[in-house]
């Protein structure tokens, strides 16, 4: 499960959530009725529940990855890629 939120006047508040697919992803995280705003968001990742349906146990049972929006009109990809040890993010393209 992958959760969007934004924040607004110092609190978090959930944008969307998703599941993930067969490979892992998740093609959008915006609602089609949301425009994406300046701004700061973060993605939540349930990194534990991924792995536990594997029959794994993991160090890091949730990710919480925030980010700015700078620029509303830019595409905003951001892979997490993970172990059940460790993980990797950034902004791709």
């Amino acid at each position: 499960m992958v959760r969007l939120e934004r924040e607004q006047d110092g609190h978090w508040h959930e944008v969307s959530r998703y599941q993930t697919d067969a490979d892992g992803r998740v093609r959008s995280t915006l609602p089609t009725s949301e425009a994406l705003q300046r701004g700061r968001y973060r993605l939540g990742f349930a990194t534990g529940e991924y792995f536990r349906a594997q029959g794994i146990s993991c160090f890091h049972p949730y990710i919480e990855v925030a980010f700015a929006v700078d620029d509303p009109d830019a595409n905003y990809h951001v892979p997490l890629l993970i172990s059940p040890y460790s993980y990797s993010t950034y902004r791709g393209s």
